[in-house]
């Protein structure tokens, strides 16, 4: 190599180091996954052209110094150094600038097994030049000709090769890629890569797998993200038998369909599988698309499931070796009254529009409320929905929302109450109410009511009086005009007289379509 060469060799490995130090700071300055991905490929071309410039380096101080080479061995030796360190170098920035320039094109580069291999045979051929050139040595031929050699080398990588060709087949055949949620013999995770040797995964407890490819092509491969995302879970609750099979399935399925998380479509499932002494042996069915957090969906909708089943005073199995009287979901309801009746009582006291009916009056509506409740997220009503139920809040939050709001318009607590309007005039929910957190909530039908007013019509003009005047100071705190107080009220004796008349006469109106809570 003349001087004008040397020169020239010098001077292209030290723009190259340059720039590619350049390219890593500029790199490491970014948070992106992208820059993190092209600060550790751009590691090995720095290093070895780092190493590229110290060899030509070390060649010169020796060629300047007084005794230049004493042998002639160390010079092929820095020459074959020289020679095959470059190459190398320059192979490794070509392979991350023309691969980077593939990905910013097409989006996604070639497999990185097949970059790999690329990447390897090409080094080992550029070594085998440079070795040839400093030493006249023929790496095809010795291996060729060397049987003992070659045997000692099958035996040796036998299990990588293996591999190589394992990863080979996985990237022809595809039946996974990068993202993919798959499980084969014991392991399930999320492909990371498929390298030349071993496929990378994470786990759902977010742990780092190498599984080898031989292992992979010998498994049956189940790719959870294919043909779509969709998943199915499946739960086994066993109820007990004096459950009425329809009542569960529609609670079940009611229950499964207010989480957060299971798909509209395909719809739940509840499939009655069989009967016998240990009880009612039920099958849950729900689809998700998210198949990171199964176990997480799954806990939410078992949990809603168990509130739902236990305001439905449904109950699961209990062992039948043991002894024990069991209740009746009319028992057990009536149990519960006598148990919160004072309670009742107490919280019907506070609420202005039934102590204005008489004693006895407001006795038998607390006799004909029953308790109910409700798991933290669950919603009590919805907005749009018909109602004929009042709730009034016995025990923890409940949030207020409406169609629009991201963030809850009111909080309620242990004395407040909603859905008197729906249940007076026929009126839709003009609100959602969820639980925040376990609540208890007295809930008072509208045959109840439809009782009171049977024995005493009076009653309903007392009610209608009461709630026009809450409107009244509703619209006076606004600082709105509310000169149309009697006609209010007027409207309202109206349409509580018509929805429980209709109602009497075993009629159903739906109300008018003004939206009230």
């Amino acid at each position: 190599m003349n001087l004008l060469e040397t020169n020239a060799a010098v001077a292209l490995g030290v723009a190259l180091f340059a720039a590619v130090w350049m390219v890593r700071r500029s790199a490491a300055a970014r948070r992106a996954p992208a820059a993190r991905e092209v600060l550790d490929e751009l590691r090995a071309p720095q290093i070895a052209l780092g190493v590229y410039l110290l060899a030509w380096a070390w060649l010169f101080i020796h060629r300047a110094s007084t005794h230049a080479f004493g042998d002639a061995q160390q010079l092929r030796a820095s020459q074959f150094a020289v020679a095959a360190l470059g190459g190398v170098a320059l192979l490794r920035a070509l392979d991350v600038a023309l691969f980077g320039l593939l990905r910013a094109v097409r989006s996604e580069g070639p497999p990185k097994i097949v970059r790999s291999l690329l990447l390897w045979l090409l080094s080992v051929a550029i070594v085998a030049a440079a070795a040839r050139k400093a030493w006249q040595f023929d790496l095809a031929s010795l291996i060729t000709t060397s049987a003992l050699l070659s045997v000692v080398l099958g035996f040796a990588l036998q299990e990588s090769l293996g591999n190589l060709f394992a990863g080979l087949t996985l990237n022809a055949e595809h039946p996974f890629q990068a993202g993919d949620w798959v499980s084969f013999g014991k392991h399930t995770g999320r492909v990371l890569d498929v390298g030349w040797r071993s496929t990378r995964l994470v786990t759902q407890d977010e742990d780092e797998l190498l599984v080898p490819n031989g292992f992979i092509s010998r498994e049956v491969v189940a790719n959870h993200s294919r043909p779509s995302p969709r998943r199915t879970l499946e739960m086994q609750l066993t109820l007990d038998l004096a459950a009425a099979p329809d009542q569960a399935r529609q609670t079940m399925l009611a229950a499964a369909r207010g989480v957060e998380g299971v798909l509209a479509l395909p719809a739940p499932v509840a499939q009655l599988e069989r009967l016998s002494p240990d009880g009612a042996h039920w099958k849950l069915r729900i689809s998700t698309s998210d198949f990171a957090h199964n176990d997480d969906l799954r806990d939410r909708v078992l949990q809603a499931v168990w509130y739902a089943l236990r305001r439905a005073a449904l109950e699961l199995a209990v062992p039948q070796l043991s002894l024990a009287r069991r209740e009746r979901p009319e028992e057990a309801g009536a149990r519960r009254l006598r148990e919160h009746l004072a309670e009742a009582e107490e919280l019907l006291g506070r609420i202005d529009f039934v102590t204005a009916l008489r004693p006895q009056a407001r006795a038998e509506l607390a006799r004909h409320a029953r308790f109910v409740e409700y798991g933290p997220g669950e919603p009590v009503v919805r907005q749009g929905e018909p109602g004929d139920t009042f709730y009034l809040v016995a025990h923890g939050h409940l949030a207020v929302r409406a169609s629009g709001r991201e963030q809850e318009i009111a909080r309620l607590s242990r004395g407040d109450f909603f859905g008197e309007l729906a249940l007076l005039t026929g009126e839709p929910r003009s609100a959602s109410v969820i639980a925040v957190e376990r609540a208890a909530l007295l809930a008072i039908e509208r045959d109840a009511f439809a009782q009171l007013f049977a024995a005493d019509e009076a009653m309903m003009e007392q009610l209608a009086h009461v709630i026009a005047g809450r409107k009244a100071q509703l619209a006076t705190a606004l600082e709105k005009v509310s000169a149309e107080t009697v006609h209010e009220e007027q409207s309202l004796l109206a349409r509580i007289r018509r929805i429980f008349e209709r109602r009497a006469r075993g009629g159903v109106d739906s109300g008018p379509q003004q939206r009230q809570p």
